[in-house]
């Protein structure tokens, strides 16, 4: 009987068999890796814009009040000075603005203030809601 040197090939078909099922496992295990941090990533940037519209928010208390918050936004000029109304409209353009830039056109966002409960800054994502930021001004 001769012998030779080397693999066989059924010897050679396991350890492609075994590099197979473990660079599958990892290929989920990256994928899975990259959707968890877009869904951190989008969590850390809606916090980030939703703090920013509270404290602009908080400066415009008698905006706020004056339920100012829930018009339509619109780009202003605030260096001739603005009134509450107009510093609202200029604060949810920035808003809506920074949801565009770094969310994309996947996100959604709404601003709501109640009197006798305070207002909710609410961001979602293809329709899930990703942040709903509640506070009283």
């Amino acid at each position: 009987m001769r012998h030779g040197s080397g693999y066989s090939l059924i010897e050679s078909l396991t350890a492609l068999a075994v590099f197979a099922v473990g660079a599958s496992c990892h290929a989920t295990w990256v994928m899975q890796s990259m959707a968890t941090h877009a869904r951190a990533s989008r969590l850390v940037a809606a916090t980030t814009i939703a703090v920013s519209l509270e404290m602009r928010m908080r400066a415009n208390s008698e905006g706020v009040l004056a339920s100012y918050y829930d018009s339509t936004p619109q780009s202003l000029s605030c260096a001739a000075g603005c009134d509450a109304r107009e510093i609202a409209a200029a604060d949810l353009w920035l808003f809506h603005a920074a949801i565009d830039r770094h969310l994309g056109a996947a996100a959604s966002s709404r601003v709501a203030c109640q009197p006798d409960h305070g207002c909710t800054i609410s961001i979602g994502w293809l329709g899930r809601p990703v942040l709903d930021w509640t506070f009283r001004p």
